[in-house]
């Protein structure tokens, strides 16, 4: 199991990549769409799959799509254009 240092890593270089994206943490609801793709996206970037999610919290199943699905449901905005 990694250590809470390397997460907090990993969970750095997900931050990074979704400011790369124009995602910050007082965006508007009006500036995005699909926070569970742009999520998924940003995790896959930096080398955080299912699988890798699963290996280190010891799980048989992470729920990963479910949460995608909300998250898009929950933050589903469209980007000015």
């Amino acid at each position: 199991m990694p250590s809470n240092d390397e997460i907090k890593d990993d969970m750095n270089k997900v931050i990074k990549e979704l400011e790369s994206r124009g995602v910050t943490h007082n965006m508007s609801p009006d500036e995005m769409t699909g926070l569970g793709d742009v999520v998924e996206q940003a995790l896959k970037s930096v080398g955080i799959t299912q699988e890798r999610f699963k290996s280190w919290f010891n799980l048989k199943e992470c729920n990963c799509s479910k949460r995608k699905k909300w998250l898009n449901n929950l933050f589903s905005w469209k980007k000015k254009t």
